[in-house]
């Protein structure tokens, strides 16, 4: 940047009034100096040096527009900014009214806003020229914006920053505020190879700077490499030992060092012999009805739940009489049956008194289950006819010939 080259600070802001002061410069006050479109295309400007020029622009329209004069061309060689730091407009060829010339106008002040690169004043200045309908409003408010970036008693020291810039574009440069000109400052050629007009970096003291710290991506493949690395030292030795271990086995498979014997192998435990399957249990035949005579019927469940086999098993029995039958008593007795043998164990006789004209007669009794896989229980009356129950089974369900048991085979 210009500024840069110069010594200027980019951003020299100083609070000030709006200016009262009668615009002075006509269009025949131009003298030396250069284009401001060339002015702009290599120097960026602060935003008290854009004010000043915007300041100075309003200035010399409404001066023309005092002698009758509406400036038609604003671009190129008609708008000058000279030596001493001021622009100057050539009204040369000018318009019937301010209407003809209201965009041109507009365009001039925000080239030169624009190039500052502050958006406040450039926002403050499209406002006034968004607000104005005639030159003297546009003049009065584009003033009143550019005044807060200048101060008066500064607009001295600012002219001489804008003619120290008009300097060093015509190709020499000049002292800025009784400073000594430098002698490496690059000098402006036809083919203008100017400086670039980029931003800088801020400059600071070392002390104002942050400390940068590592992206947070570079720290974790760090600590995943960390981690690698460790996991590597520690499974290397063991890795190695094996690998060299394959090695020499297979480089020098007779290496004394090796036991090549083959430890004795123990017979296999022998086969064990299949088991014979389980056979089915058979049918109960009491060969008794299940009525008979006085008696309409006979049943036999366990009173005191299921039984087991080895073990005293209590049954309830219920015999149904006919009650025009006068009967007296009921003898029965608990069978047990082996399903697997087919023996049959009678039980002790039981006799029941019966009531005249009673519907039923019913007793508890108890009998020893023998040993067995599948047994069954049925109650048998024999007074006063012969019935049999349905047998119950023990155990009720699952009930198996298991080969060698004890009774099998009788």
């Amino acid at each position: 940047m210009i500024e840069a080259v110069l010594g200027i600070h980019a951003r020299d802001y100083e609070p000030v009034e709006v200016r009262s002061v009668p615009p002075t410069r006509t269009d025949d006050d131009a003298g030396g100096g250069v284009e401001l479109g060339r002015l702009l295309a290599v120097a960026t400007l602060t935003p008290a040096q854009a004010a000043l020029l915007v300041t100075d622009t309003v200035d010399q329209l409404e001066l023309a527009h005092t002698r009758g004069h509406h400036p038609i061309r604003l671009r190129g060689d008609a708008v000058m900014v000279s030596e001493d730091g001021q622009l100057t407009i050539d009204c040369v060829k000018t318009a019937g009214s301010w209407d003809e010339v209201r965009d041109a106008t507009a365009g001039l002040l925000r080239r030169i806003v624009t190039n500052c690169r502050n958006e406040a004043l450039e926002e403050r200045v499209n406002a006034a020229i968004a607000e104005s309908s005639d030159l003297v409003g546009l003049a009065r408010r584009v003033r009143y914006a550019a005044a807060t970036e200048f101060d008066e008693t500064e607009v001295g020291r600012k002219r001489s920053q804008i003619a120290a810039l008009v300097s060093v574009v015509k190709g020499h440069a000049r002292p800025v505020d009784g400073t000594a000109e430098r002698a490496d400052v690059p000098r402006v050629t036809e083919e203008r190879t100017f400086v670039p007009n980029r931003r800088r970096p801020p400059a600071g003291t070392v002390w104002h700077r942050k400390k940068r710290r590592l992206p947070r991506r570079r720290t974790v493949i760090a600590l995943v490499a960390i981690i690698a690395l460790v996991g590597l030292a520690w499974v290397a030795p063991a890795a190695w030992s094996e690998l060299n271990r394959g090695w020499h086995t297979l480089l020098d498979p007779v290496d004394s060092s090796m036991d090549d014997r083959i430890d004795p192998v123990s017979p296999p435990p022998p086969v064990p012999e299949a088991a014979p399957e389980a056979g089915v249990p058979g049918p109960v035949d009491t060969g008794l009805p299940a009525n008979a005579g006085p008696i309409t019927q006979v049943a036999a469940s366990f009173a005191n739940g299921p039984c087991e086999p080895g073990r005293s098993c209590t049954v309830r029995v219920d015999v149904g009489l006919d009650p025009a039958a006068n009967i007296g008593a009921v003898t029965w007795n608990l069978t047990v049956y082996d399903r697997c043998t087919g023996v049959t164990l009678p039980g002790g006789a039981i006799t029941l008194p019966v009531p005249a004209g009673s519907p039923e007669a019913y007793g508890i009794g108890s009998v020893d289950m023998p040993p067995g896989s599948a047994l069954a229980v049925a109650a048998v009356t024999t007074v006063p006819a012969a019935a049999a129950s349905e047998p119950v089974y023990v155990p009720t369900e699952n009930a198996a010939c298991v080969p060698g048991g004890s009774r099998d085979g009788g």
